[in-house]
């Protein structure tokens, strides 16, 4: 079975994404030996629901750029995505909007994959494989610390 997206917009501001969601989820497979495959949800949404999303299922009572939910079965999951903080946290990084976006895409769907960060071995894993995706897509490491 092939993958597929399905892209709901709920908050205004969004541009349409569907081919740079598409792009950097085939860079992340790519990525990967046997990725799991199946239907995914991208939701474009914003502060607000990200906000109660958090606060519901992490209580953490504050928005946050992006959530993954994975499921079992023909479904892969839903990453939901806050615009504003995606926003606001590409301009602090003086990154595109849409390197960014890409980035947290790919970040969300690792998540369905079952990679995590909650240690540091976990955390250099995933970086690693979101760095080798963005490096394919001629985006720079997220996580490297410029002097500038």
């Amino acid at each position: 079975m092939k993958s597929t997206l399905d892209i709901t917009v709920q908050a205004d501001g969004w541009a349409d994404c569907a081919a740079l969601a598409e792009t950097a989820l085939q860079a992340a497979a790519a990525q990967l030996d046997s990725p799991r495959e199946g239907e995914l949800s991208l939701v474009l949404s914003d502060d607000a629901q990200l906000r109660v999303l958090n606060r519901t299922y992490r209580q953490k009572d504050k928005p946050t750029n992006v959530l993954s939910f994975p499921q079992t079965g023909p479904l892969l999951g839903d990453i939901v995505l806050a615009r504003e903080t995606l926003a606001r946290e590409a301009e602090e990084k003086s990154v595109s909007f849409e390197a960014h976006l890409t980035h947290l895409i790919i970040h969300g769907w690792l998540h369905l994959q079952g990679f995590d960060h909650q240690t540091e071995a976990e955390a250099r894993e995933m970086e690693a494989v979101e760095i080798a995706a963005l490096r394919r897509l001629g985006i720079d490491n997220p996580y490297q610390v410029s002097d500038d």
